[in-house]
């Protein structure tokens, strides 16, 4: 079972998506799995998903038909398996150290939750 269950819902984000995955795949946290839910994608999405998956055993990917944010969101969290679970939108990257820091913070103080920062590109 992996420490950190990361859920990538995905939907027509072609022009995003590698860099969001390459974030992930670079974490210094080893022990994650990247559960990514295509929900009906119209564009490349899911054969880049579905790349990263055949490269990477951490990648995991999901196929629904369109049925909105939540619903893939809630597929990927039914799938996961890791004691913590954590959310990363589609358009969005890591720093490669954020899984890292999130977990020490979590042992440090003893808390069920954490956030982190946001920095606009």
């Amino acid at each position: 079972m992996p420490q950190v269950s990361v859920v990538v819902p995905i939907f027509d984000v072609e022009d995003y998506l590698p860099a969001c995955l390459e974030s992930l795949a670079a974490q210094t946290l080893h022990d994650l799995e990247v559960v990514m839910v295509d929900d009906g994608s119209t564009d490349a999405s899911a054969s880049i998903a579905a790349a990263f998956a055949d490269r990477d055993r951490r990648f995991r990917l999901i196929r629904q038909a369109n049925a909105g944010l939540g619903s893939a969101r809630n597929a990927g969290v039914n799938a996961a398996g890791g004691d913590f679970l954590a959310f990363l939108d589609s358009d969005d990257v890591l720093p490669p150290n954020a899984y890292e820091l999130l977990l020490a913070a979590l042992e440090r103080s003893g808390s069920d939750f954490a956030s982190g920062n946001v920095h606009r590109l």
